[in-house]
């Protein structure tokens, strides 16, 4: 499972029996002590929450999603880009 999947599913899921549930790998909790250890996510009265830096790391990896997604669907241009086309053109 990626980082930013389990950063989003602790935005959803905080209560560490939820997230249990909503990943049956066993290895989520090593990720997310692993998570804590760099400062993502804090765990308080027993619910996991993102810090302000992995606020950021998740926005960060939505973003990077966003654009590799626009580039994915994009139309292509032809080889020798837009040079060749505007010359065609023109």
């Amino acid at each position: 499972m990626s980082e930013a999947r389990l950063l989003s599913l602790v935005v959803r899921y905080p209560h560490p029996a939820a997230l249990g549930r909503k990943v049956r790998d066993g290895s989520v909790f090593g990720a997310l002590h692993e998570l804590e250890a760099r400062g993502l996510v804090t765990r308080r009265r027993g619910l996991y929450r993102l810090t302000r830096r992995g606020a950021g790391e998740l926005a960060i990896s939505r973003a990077i999603a966003v654009l590799l997604h626009h580039c994915a669907v994009a139309p292509r241009m032809p080889a020798g880009g837009a040079v060749a086309a505007a010359s065609r053109d023109g």
